[in-house]
């Protein structure tokens, strides 16, 4: 029996006649290509969603066919106009009006140790997310970038502490991160380690894959003139943000997860232009 021959429920008018925002699938694995800001590319593997909107008058959507729409572009260098193109084949080929894919992945850069000759890849948690709308009215597209930054931070009170205290004191330190998200608008075009620059510019006190005794002083040295509380981490970033004309909006969290409290430290800052970004992304 042909496949034409074969019932397909999907098609049938469902009982509730409600139309779903979105509908799709999710926790694919994908092997894709990566272009570099340093040069050549990276082939990687993401884990994306895939959705669209669905009317009232159709039961489901063929799963079948968001991945099928997307295996042509597994080839091709990801970049926003790829997954642009991406979209308005979902929503042709799913007849629907509106489709979003988010793109998940590990992306490295490599770093040096800060004094001595190391060098070693660091992964930073990257993605790509955009929704797209196509109607007879209008054809809208929003595009997001976002990548997670880990850092030291060297607390402000316990530094504090330890230097009125009659023999040496032992401040504690802290893993952090910043998870950034930024929306980019055309023409513009910011790549993710332009992001990653422009956070880390603003933090002293950075992980190194390898790191030797000279290093590790060092790394000390820095951290106890940089000491600083997550409302200090996320003002720098903040500003280094607003500063950034290419891009159109913006939200960061920074977590410092405490060694010495159970709880973790938390602070959360968006650009607040109109129709833009709040806290709800990360709440």
């Amino acid at each position: 029996m042909t496949e034409e021959c074969l019932p397909d429920i999907q098609c049938t008018v469902p009982d509730i006649q409600i139309p779903i925002m979105q509908v799709g699938v999710e926790n694919v694995e994908v092997p894709f290509k990566l272009e570099s800001k340093y040069g050549g590319h990276h082939e990687l593997v993401a884990n994306i969603t895939l959705t669209t909107n669905l009317n009232e008058k159709t039961k489901g959507i063929s799963m079948s066919r968001l991945l099928l729409t997307l295996k042509p572009y597994l080839d091709l260098p990801l970049k926003r106009r790829l997954i642009k193109l991406i979209l308005e084949d979902l929503i042709k080929n799913l007849e629907t009006t509106e489709a979003s894919m988010n793109f998940e992945f590990r992306m490295p850069i490599k770093r040096k140790s800060i004094l001595s000759d190391n060098e070693f890849p660091i992964y930073y948690k990257c993605k790509f997310e955009m929704k797209r709308h196509i109607s007879e009215m209008a054809d809208m597209s929003w595009f997001y970038q976002g990548v997670k930054i880990q850092y030291a931070s060297y607390c402000p009170c316990s530094a504090e502490l330890c230097g009125v205290l009659d023999e040496k004191g032992y401040p504690h330190n802290q893993r952090s991160f910043a998870d950034v998200l930024v929306e980019i608008v055309e023409p513009n075009y910011v790549w993710l380690e332009d992001i990653i620059e422009t956070v880390e510019s603003q933090i002293q006190t950075l992980p190194y894959p390898i790191i030797k005794r000279v290093d590790e002083q060092e790394i000390a040295r820095i951290a106890a003139q940089n000491p600083m509380f997550v409302e200090d981490a996320i003002r720098k970033i903040s500003v280094a943000l607003n500063k950034r004309h290419d891009i159109h909006d913006w939200i960061v969290k920074c977590v410092h997860e405490e060694s010495i409290h159970t709880s973790e430290a938390i602070a959360i800052n968006w650009k607040g232009i109109r129709n833009g970004f709040d806290g709800r992304r990360f709440i």
